[in-house]
């Protein structure tokens, strides 16, 4: 398995990976209508135009502080997505955030998902980000195991708005972006 920086000839499969992995992993943690909302309007398709949408966004400089990375496994399909940029900037201005964070069903407990967030870490360390954080869904626990397990700290809950239906969302935090930088990843900044 590879991880690479994203691109939009990948939003297809960038979108199946979303929605299929998104839906498996949150049903029962949220309400069922908005559950079954969700299912019936955001289509593999939609969630296509909205990746290609990004991806043309941050290649044009238009999002120069965001990144995306996927894990294409050895037969070259997409198993797996993160997408990163800046936390809130007023509050946080040096701290990095992991927007989505999706691996396929099939493939998780490989360490793709670790190795993913590697990938935006080191990217965002390098816009010279000097912190991470994620947050998911409280009702998550598979994910909270997993920011844990890699060393996040939960630091604080937040309300998270899914159509008009306010879900509590946790916040785990890296106050040391190096941290999560792979070994053999660049880990500071380079200035010119």
């Amino acid at each position: 398995m590879i991880i690479r920086a994203a691109r939009e000839e990948d939003a297809i499969a960038m979108g199946q990976v979303m929605v299929a992995t998104y839906l498996a992993a949150h049903q029962g943690q949220m309400p069922a209508d908005a559950w079954a909302k969700r299912a019936e309007e955001w289509t593999p398709a939609v969630s296509a135009r909205g990746w290609a949408r990004t991806l043309r966004e941050i290649a044009s400089g238009e999002r120069p502080q965001d990144c995306i990375y996927v894990a294409v496994d050895e037969g070259g399909a997409i198993v797996g997505l993160a997408m990163g940029g800046p936390a809130n900037v007023e509050e946080f201005p040096q701290t990095g955030a992991v927007y989505a964070l999706y691996v396929s069903t099939r493939h998780q407990g490989q360490g793709l998902g670790r190795r993913l967030v590697q990938a935006v870490a080191a990217d965002l360390a390098q816009k010279g980000m000097t912190a991470l954080q994620i947050g998911c869904l409280a009702a998550n626990a598979p994910a909270r195991r997993f920011s844990e397990a890699i060393g996040g700290r939960l630091v604080g809950e937040r309300l998270f708005d899914e159509d008009g239906i306010m879900l509590l969302e946790v916040v785990y935090e890296w106050a040391d972006i190096q941290a999560l930088v792979a070994p053999g990843q660049p880990k500071e900044r380079r200035s010119a």
